[in-house]
């Protein structure tokens, strides 16, 4: 909990194609991590390869153009809640690089296979 603020650490994004959300899912995942969860405890996936291929890149766009820009990171902070320094933004880059062969970012088909295939048949 952040203040008064109950946090949702689960959540599904329903929606048709082209509605936005892998817009919302880099949002949720720039939230969390922000909040200081370990990136790769952060699970976030989807349908399609081009949606899922997109997640990595959009995520550090965000906090790339956050860092840099005080427009960008003032809609952030309007969006989140929290006052975010440039420092912090630039820390989070700096971990997410370290950790980017951790990260569950991609499809639901993906994930199930990686599951499965790490269980050998008994």
């Amino acid at each position: 909990m952040r203040g008064n603020q109950k946090i949702e650490l689960r959540e599904l994004i329903k929606a048709s194609a082209g509605s936005g959300k892998t817009y919302q899912l880099t949002d949720r995942f720039l939230f969390l991590l922000l909040l200081d969860f370990k990136p790769e405890s952060i699970v976030a996936l989807t349908f399609s390869r081009k949606a899922a291929g997109e997640f990595f890149d959009a995520i550090l766009q965000k906090l790339a153009k956050a860092a840099k820009e005080p427009d960008s990171r003032k809609e952030l902070e309007k969006k989140f809640g929290f006052e975010i320094s440039p420092i912090r933004l630039r820390e989070k880059i700096s971990e997410l690089l370290r950790v980017m062969n951790r990260l569950t970012l991609g499809t639901l088909d993906s994930f199930f296979f990686s599951i499965l295939s790490s269980a050998p048949l008994e």
